[in-house]
């Protein structure tokens, strides 16, 4: 299965053109402009403005389900948005982690992460994926100890441009194997990454 994971810094029918030239499975989108796509993304968690995390696929998606930071941004106005859904046995999530721009706090990166693996089924395949706003060290490491506790890696982290030394962006998976990847350059000013996955035997 063809997984596209990308921040897409709001471009519109950014989404939509990718999906025509990557041809994935499935889409793991963040800061979707999701009035102007054509594509469909059944799953979804956007603003009044339109704008948010979404999941799209050529496959029937089930057990849909949204999440929201615990903690609001931008002077209150604002909570991360996550997206969670289903597709043939793989729990899928659209991940914008919390920012907190000027401060960039690490406990409440961390406890976006924690709300959303709450939801999850403690089980079975699954990726997580997007735009985590790692940035420093100290802010990956805490996010994959909380990962881990859940038993999934870190499968893949593509750069920021400007930011060789940091990532921004990572897919963290559980039950699956990772059988090709590569991330690509667009019209978003994050890169945008592409993975094969299968669901392992034992899973």
């Amino acid at each position: 299965m063809k997984v596209l994971i990308q921040n897409l810094q709001k471009k519109e029918g950014l989404a939509t053109q990718l999906s025509a030239t990557y041809d994935p499975d499935v889409l793991l989108v963040q800061e979707i402009n999701l009035t102007s796509e054509t594509s469909p993304f059944p799953a979804n968690n956007v603003s009044s403005m339109g704008y948010g995390t979404a999941i799209g696929s050529r496959f029937e998606l089930s057990n849909i389900q949204t999440i929201l930071s615990p903690y609001s941004e931008c002077g209150g106005f604002i909570h991360k948005k996550t997206t969670v859904a289903t597709v043939k046995s793989i729990q899928f999530v659209s991940f914008h982690g919390y920012n907190g721009q000027p401060f960039k706090n690490k406990e409440k990166l961390v406890a976006h992460v924690e709300a959303v693996l709450a939801v999850l089924s403690p089980s079975g395949p699954a990726l997580f994926a997007g735009d985590f706003n790692t940035w420093s060290e100290e802010h990956l490491v805490a996010v994959k100890v909380c990962m881990e506790k859940f038993h999934f890696s870190l499968a893949y982290s593509w750069s920021y441009p400007g930011r060789k030394k940091r990532t921004l962006d990572h897919a963290f998976a559980r039950g699956l194997k990772i059988s090709g990847m590569l991330d690509y350059s667009c019209e978003s000013d994050h890169r945008g990454a592409i993975l094969e996955i299968e669901v392992m035997e034992d899973s």
